[in-house]
């Protein structure tokens, strides 16, 4: 009788050990190395990733695989073998042109595609872009001595815009340009006003700095239109 109980309890104890074996190991993990900042941030960081962009990264089909908010993404992500987009962004996307009172904020985004192999390091370098575009006005230096007030408006899209000098607004490439126009009153009271203006072949990233000058034989207004890449200097002029 006791050799029967402990056959059972051998047999019992051998299934429990079946039961919680760990699968052997699959060998060495899959590291994916980051590298990311914004285009032509000014911004000055140790980390090798931007503080202020959110990343994302997608599976094969295209859903949600891993999300880390601005400031958490960590160096070095693991991941399964397989094929990833790597989004890198900004998370203003839907919002960025309700911010600042209407005027709009900068808006980065860029993705790429990885594919990870087993036991293998991948490192990527991401240089994220502005998608969205800026437009500023500059007046001629007397031009508060002769008018009172004015009014600067933009318009793009069903978004229009009213700033002041040094002032930026921001606008949405896919608009595919801007309408500009300035109006105002000068000292005796008088009111003036340009007809609006279109601008078009607006680039992402660009800052589009328009600059009024009068005319040095009648005091109207001309226009002479700076181009720079946002947060840079000095690129490239258009007349108008």
């Amino acid at each position: 009788m006791k050799r029967i109980l402990y056959i059972i309890l051998w047999v019992i104890a051998l299934t429990a050990c079946q039961q919680f074996e760990q699968p052997e190991s699959q060998g060495g993990e899959c590291v994916l190395e980051l590298d990311i900042a914004r285009a032509n941030s000014s911004s000055v960081s140790s980390r090798a990733v931007d503080e202020d962009l959110a990343l994302t990264i997608l599976d094969a089909h295209g859903e949600e695989y891993v999300y880390y908010p601005a400031g958490s993404i960590p160096n070095k992500i693991i991941l399964e073998p397989g094929s990833f987009t790597v989004c890198a962004y900004t998370e203003n996307q839907s919002s960025w042109h309700t911010a600042n009172r209407g005027k709009g904020e900068p808006c980065y985004y860029a993705s790429q595609q990885v594919l990870m192999e087993h036991d293998h390091r991948t490192r990527i370098s991401m240089s994220v872009p502005m998608v969205n575009y800026a437009i500023g006005v500059d007046l001629p230096e007397l031009f508060g001595n002769l008018f009172n007030s004015y009014y600067f408006t933009l318009k793009s899209g069903d978004r229009e815009v009213v700033i002041r000098e040094g002032e930026k607004a921001y606008f949405d490439i896919s608009n595919g340009g801007f309408f500009y126009a300035l109006s105002a009153t000068n000292s005796d009271g008088v009111y003036h006003e340009h007809s609006p203006v279109w601008f078009f072949d607006v680039q992402g990233g660009k800052h589009y700095l328009l600059r009024y000058h009068f005319d040095s034989e009648a005091m109207s207004g001309n226009v002479e239109i700076e181009i720079t890449d946002d947060m840079e200097t000095d690129d490239t002029y258009v007349d108008l």
